[in-house]
């Protein structure tokens, strides 16, 4: 026969040693929460840093705008000289490039994603495919 002591507690019994256990992982769970909430507190910035990255943010935004602007305003201004239709290539390239600065500027603020995504992640309707079928 055996001996109950070598082959542990009897599942009835209660082991001073693992309820000690217990506490001290309790213990350990409660430091271990405590470190990771100070860690965030000091991983976020303060305040101040806050509304300079939100002016940096703008100041971003604001130059994708004008630099399309800008561009277009150019191209169309070199046009004209090259061709000698003042009005007409600026009226046309300031527009375009207008219309790639707003572009631009709404990339930047994450609005739109770049085509190919928007083509990767939009597959073409079921009904689209089966056409066909609807023929006959």
């Amino acid at each position: 026969m055996t001996k109950s002591g070598k082959n542990g507690p009897k599942q009835g019994s209660s082991d001073p040693e693992l309820g000690d256990l217990s506490a001290r992982l309790k213990e350990l769970s409660g430091r271990i929460a405590a470190e990771r909430s100070e860690q965030a507190e000091s991983a976020k910035p303060p305040a101040s840093m806050q509304s300079t990255s939100d002016y940096a943010r703008g100041y971003k935004l604001v130059s994708e705008f004008a630099a399309g602007t800008l561009v277009g305003g150019l191209i169309g201004y070199g046009f004209d000289w090259l061709f000698g239709t003042l009005p007409f290539g600026l009226i046309i390239f300031l527009l375009l490039g207008f219309g790639a600065g707003f572009l631009n500027l709404a990339r930047a603020a994450n609005r739109v994603p770049p085509a190919q995504e928007r083509l990767d992640t939009n597959p073409p309707p079921k009904a689209a495919l089966d056409d066909d079928d609807e023929e006959d």
